[in-house]
């Protein structure tokens, strides 16, 4: 069809009055929430700190492992039967535990101020916290790191289930430590023993500051001693395997991992497991920050 001289300019008016009202009704919309990066790994010790916390993060692929120990291994106990387990998803874990600077920034509260065995400063481990109250600083990380943009809905930020927590502390090896079976290597990798009057640290009774000792083989650090580490789980006496395992679905205890400055070699080792009511704070007891796939 043509259209006359007249109506061509008409329409060509229409057109340009349309696009100027697009224009101003783009300028009047609320700006949009900013997406968040990709979040998947690539590779096993592959660190991150797209974080508000600028804390790193080690990625930890998904695979199969052993976990619990051989019933030769020295220093066992009865409930570290060995079961086979699959984590269908990588995951970040924190290469270190978290901060007391870290903690400060989230939960605005210094729950260790003032207390025993303790010695206070931004990069010594948060400690007398208890299950719940590491629960809630991960709720809330999840929280501003998702409005922030930088992390995906499809990711949360939590506490490392049992299996997660071993499989990165062994990092691919099956021996005591992540280092090998040989305790007398142990300081080099952890503050251990310090009230017992045995390891490094019996001259000085307190968490020590995060990172100075040799990491594992995937970048881990303090993953032996220092201090416990809460875990997901509700205790179990039977080790939980199969496709990415947690634990009983009810439970009185949780389960926490990797030793402290507090304890001998043998409650260093990556298999051994501890346990106390969700509620209870120590000197010695923190938690390392996990970032997970939601249902993970």
């Amino acid at each position: 069809m043509c259209l006359s001289p007249i109506y061509r300019v008409s329409l060509r008016f229409v057109c340009v009055e349309a696009l100027f009202v697009g224009v101003a009704l783009a300028d009047n919309a609320s700006p949009a929430r900013p997406s968040a990066p990709s979040v998947e790994g690539t590779k096993a010790g592959q660190v991150r700190r797209e974080n508000g916390l600028k804390t790193k993060l080690i990625w930890c692929p998904p695979g199969k492992f052993r976990m619990g120990s051989p019933k030769d291994e020295t220093g066992r106990n009865s409930d570290e039967n060995q079961v086979q387990v699959t984590l269908a998803k990588g995951f970040w874990l924190g290469q270190h535990e978290v901060t007391q600077a870290e903690w400060q920034r989230v939960m605005q509260t210094t729950p260790w101020s003032g207390k025993a065995y303790v010695k206070e400063g931004d990069d010594y481990p948060a400690t007398y916290v208890s299950w719940n109250e590491a629960m809630k600083f991960c709720e809330k990380l999840t929280e501003q790191e998702r409005s922030a943009g930088r992390l995906p809905s499809g990711w949360q930020y939590t506490l490392p289930t049992e299996a997660q927590w071993e499989y990165a502390c062994r990092a691919g090896t099956r021996t005591r430590f992540s280092f090998g079976n040989d305790d007398s290597d142990l300081s080099d990798y952890a503050w251990w023993c310090g009230i017992f009057g045995e390891g490094n640290a019996k001259s000085e009774q307190y968490a020590h500051t995060v990172g100075q000792k040799k990491l594992n083989p995937w970048g881990l650090s303090d993953m032996h001693g220092n201090v416990w580490e809460w875990c997901r789980d509700w205790y179990g006496e039977e080790l939980a395997g199969g496709t990415d395992p947690l634990g009983p679905s009810r439970g009185s205890v949780r389960v926490f991992r990797g030793g402290s400055w507090f304890y001998p070699a043998r409650d260093c080792r990556s298999a051994l497991r501890s346990w106390l009511a969700p509620g209870n704070r120590l000197s010695c007891l923190g938690f390392r920050l996990a970032a997970v796939p939601s249902g993970r």
